[in-house]
This record gives C-alpha cells, structure tokens and sequence, in this order.
C-alpha cells in the first residue's frame, strides 16, 4: 500500500474512535456545566446564609437596645413619681421623651431588618428550588455519562487497536502531522479532490472549495510516494479511486 492508502486507513479508523469519544466529551461536558451552575447556585446560598444571619444579629442587638431602653424608661417613670420638684420632674421627663425618640428610630430600623430578612427568606427559599431542581439535572446528566462510558468502552477499545496497527506503518514526522491536522480539524485531517472540468483540468479541495494548482494533481499521479496537502486549509490531499481513473486517460 501506498503511504496515502495507508493515510486514509489511518484517517477512516480515526474519525470512528473521534466520533465515539466525541459522545462522551459532550456527556462531560454537558456534566461540568451543571456542576458548575450547581456551584453558582451554591455561592449564593452562602452568601444568602451570610446576609441572612447578618440582619438577624442585627436584629437581636436592636431589640437587646430596645429592651434596655423600656428598663430605662420604667426607671424613669418610677422616678417621675418620686420627684419631689418641677426641675427634677422635668429633667426626668425630658429623658423619657428623648429615649423614646430613640426607641422609635430602633423601630423603624427593625423594621427594615425585618423587610430584608422577608427579601432573604425568600430568595433562600427559590434557592432551594433551584438546588433541588440542578440536583435533578445533575444525576440524569451523570448517568448519561455512565451509560455512554459504557456502551463505547468494548467498540473504542477495538478502535484504538485498528488505529494503532494503521498509524504504525506511517513515517513518524508524517504521523505527528496528520495528529496535528486532525486536532485541529476535528478529525478530518485529510480531504478528497474533486473534479471541476476535466477537459480544463480545474480541480479543487472538497473541504474548503479552493482550486488546487494542477502541480499538485500531477505530483500525486506521479511515482514518487509523497503527502501533497491543500495550500490554503493545509489538510492532506487524496484521490479517490473513480477520480482517479478519470484523471488518469486525460494526463496520457
């Protein structure tokens, strides 16, 4: 066989063990994006966790003030009625109406806590949802995985093989070349010619539709076993056996 017979050997067994692992890529892939929108949902619970126990610490200290300021003010009142002046009464009484303009302020503060903390519960609350429904999502995506693993693993382990008998035989700086290729092009590292006219002998890459210059038409048909490749997409060209045959007559 010749080295682009043995290309395109190479070349069909490697575009079956790409499509097979492909289907298990995508599995994975669709796997880590859940995982990570289960780990966006997961920063905002934290956060949610943070703030809510914030606006309840702030909570508790307001009313830990409050409850002081109501022992102050029934102190106060206790002391009104004690007052044995006018100055005394009123400096008392002016304390009690000052504390109480603070107590009011607390209230409303509170208030707004509490408003936050009714935001934040329910936030947490569609948060759990969501959770519970990416969870959902997540094990039918792991089990996708599980089974596409595992209905490749036996026909990929027989591909690999094939693929390692076909790239055996090739020169390696030509291997790494068509690995190259084939990474880049998802696969299809290698491309047939196609005949546009014959008689005018235009021919061109059927992966990127460029006219290819009749030299490397005719250095393929030529003795020498060399790989001739595209010039503008780079990719290895080949003939196919009809294409062959009919180019063949027209150079004689």
């Amino acid at each position: 066989m010749t080295l682009i017979d043995n290309l395109l050997t190479l070349y069909k067994v490697d575009r079956q063990v790409r499509s097979l692992r492909s289907r298990v890529e995508s599995a994975e892939i669709y796997l880590k994006v859940q995982n990570r929108q289960m780990d966006a949902i997961s920063v905002e619970r934290t956060e949610n966790e943070l703030q809510l126990k914030q606006r309840r610490a702030n909570i508790a200290n307001i009313e830990t003030e409050t409850g002081s300021i109501d022992t102050r003010i029934d102190y106060l009142r206790q002391e009104l009625k004690k007052a044995v002046n006018d100055k005394q009464y009123s400096a008392l009484l002016a304390e009690v109406n000052t504390i109480k303009e603070l107590r009011k302020a607390f209230e409303e503060e509170i208030l707004v806590e509490m408003t936050f903390v009714e935001e934040l519960e329910l936030a947490a609350a569609d948060i759990s949802q969501r959770v519970e429904e990416r969870e959902k999502v997540k094990q039918v995506a792991e089990n996708e995985l599980k089974v596409r693993k595992s209905e490749i693993a036996e026909q990929l382990v027989e591909l690999e093989s094939e693929r390692s008998t076909a790239a055996a035989v090739i020169p390696e700086e030509t291997l790494n070349e068509f690995d190259s290729l084939a990474d880049d092009y998802d696969g299809e590292a290698m491309a047939a010619i196609e005949i546009i006219d014959l008689k005018r002998k235009e021919y061109s890459c059927t992966s990127c539709s460029l006219h290819l210059p009749l030299e490397s038409i005719t250095t393929m048909l030529g003795p020498k076993d060399i790989v001739v490749k595209c010039v503008s997409c780079d990719r290895i060209l080949y003939l196919e056996t009809e294409s062959r045959e009919a180019i063949m007559p027209a150079e004689k």
